[in-house]
């Protein structure tokens, strides 16, 4: 009896312990999910505000037609991100959808713009001419009568001929007295260039005087060099400089194309060669009429007086409705002497020439 009251005794002993051992058990098990809850909290971040990027991507330029297409940039391979050390790796988010791309637009009905012609030819190069030679006639004659003091009372007959050689650059002229023959005999070639006449050889005879000069224009060296009586020695010269007979053309060149430089009041200056290089000025003395052939004709007289220093005087009389022609000329030399031509004939109305006046231009 005594061992059954102390088994029973025993027994409730050990519901109680067991009991306190479940209790223990469980408020350490409450404990540690309050606390780990307490963890997990501190551990949630908080909510993130969301923030949204405006991009805008360029376009690319339009390929050149007919040029080949590039080609795509080759794709790199994805290299796997290796978290560090010590920290957690985060899901990297999925990429967003490309959008999808915008419709074409419609093409209008308007024709599209023709490409501008492609140039198959070099570009023109710039005339070597002076301007407004190209469009002359490449050949000519004027008719003067002309008057010589030192024979009183006989009129001759003066002639000039002229020839443009446009593909080669090069002119002719030849002015000769005839009736009587032998009066007065010039000769002048060379080249055209852009500022007008650019003599090259000048040849003077007069065979009633027994008198012959020459003059050599070396427009390598710019060198001019003089034979005959009274001739200079060599000397340097521009552009723009003549000799007694090209001068006569050249100032109707001038006035074509710069006739602003022809008013009156107004000085043209340039060189002359016979002997040796001397400077001619040019006053534009104003204007005159003159008639040819019942024709009265409106001119501008250009001049250079011969003075003490300038021994030789120039007068022109020229007609800018004919294309600038000098229809008078008048000059006085050293001695005095004064040769006077007036236009016989209105351009295209000349009579045609006696065989032996027909010869071609050689200078």
């Amino acid at each position: 009896m005594a061992t059954s009251g102390a088994e029973h005794l025993w027994r409730q002993q050990r519901r109680r312990r067991g009991a306190l051992v479940l209790a223990a058990v469980l408020l350490l098990h409450v404990v540690a999910i309050v606390g780990v809850r307490r963890e997990l909290a501190l551990a949630t971040p908080a909510r993130p505000t969301q923030t949204t990027l405006s991009i805008s991507l360029l376009k690319p330029p339009a390929p050149v037609a007919g040029a080949p297409a590039a080609a795509p940039p080759p794709r790199r391979p994805a290299t796997p991100r290796t978290p560090t050390p010590g920290v957690i790796a985060a899901p990297v988010p999925a990429a967003a959808p490309e959008p999808a791309p915008a419709p074409a637009p419609i093409a209008s009905e308007a024709p599209a713009p023709e490409s501008p012609p492609v140039a198959t030819a070099a570009t023109a190069e710039p005339s070597k001419l002076p301007p407004g030679v190209d469009e002359l006639p490449t050949q000519g004659r004027i008719a003067y009568r002309t008057t010589y003091s030192r024979m009183p009372g006989i009129e001759a007959m003066t002639y000039v001929d002229w020839m443009i050689d446009l593909e080669q650059g090069r002119y002719e002229l030849w002015l000769r007295t005839v009736d009587p023959p032998g009066l007065l005999d010039l000769r002048s070639s060379g080249e055209l260039k852009p500022f007008g006449i650019a003599p090259g050889r000048y040849v003077e005879r007069v065979d009633i005087a027994n008198r012959e000069l020459s003059v050599e224009f070396d427009w390598g060296s710019r060198i001019v060099r003089f034979a005959g009586r009274g001739a200079g020695e060599p000397a340097a010269f521009a552009d723009g400089t003549q000799d007694p007979l090209s001068l006569q053309f050249h100032l109707p060149l001038l006035a074509q194309n710069y006739p602003w430089r022809f008013t009156p009041g107004s000085l043209i200056e340039f060189q002359v060669a016979r002997r040796r290089v001397e400077s001619y000025s040019f006053a534009v003395d104003g204007f005159e009429s003159i008639t040819v052939q019942g024709r009265l004709l409106h001119t501008l007289k250009v001049l250079r007086p011969k003075t003490a220093t300038q021994t030789r005087g120039v007068e022109l009389w020229m007609a800018p409705e004919l294309n600038w022609l000098p229809v008078r000329l008048r000059f006085v030399d050293t001695n005095d002497e004064v040769w006077n031509s007036v236009l016989a004939h209105l351009p295209g109305e000349e009579p045609p020439p006696a065989p032996i006046q027909q010869e071609r231009v050689t200078p």
